[in-house]
């Protein structure tokens, strides 16, 4: 549910390489959208950053997520 890259491993291309293979993984599925929640805050600003330079896009709260100013959501059809 949740990814985190080592401070040790940080700005090496793991986050992206990661985020790839997952994406990848869910088409070889069929899964045709994939959502996300991450943290609003600064601790969650390169999460932020990999998911958008991944191409997703910023979107409403979905399924039981509900408006919050601590959360930032985020879709991608693959």
């Amino acid at each position: 549910k949740s990814i985190r890259i080592s401070n040790e491993f940080r700005n090496m291309g793991y986050g992206i390489k990661l985020l790839n293979h997952l994406i990848e993984e869910a088409k070889k599925n069929n899964i045709v959208k994939i959502s996300l929640e991450t943290g609003a805050g600064n601790f969650f600003k390169p999460a932020r950053k990999l998911f958008e330079k991944a191409g997703f896009k910023k979107c409403s709260p979905f399924a039981h997520y509900k408006v919050d100013s601590n959360s930032c959501y985020y879709s991608k059809k693959i």
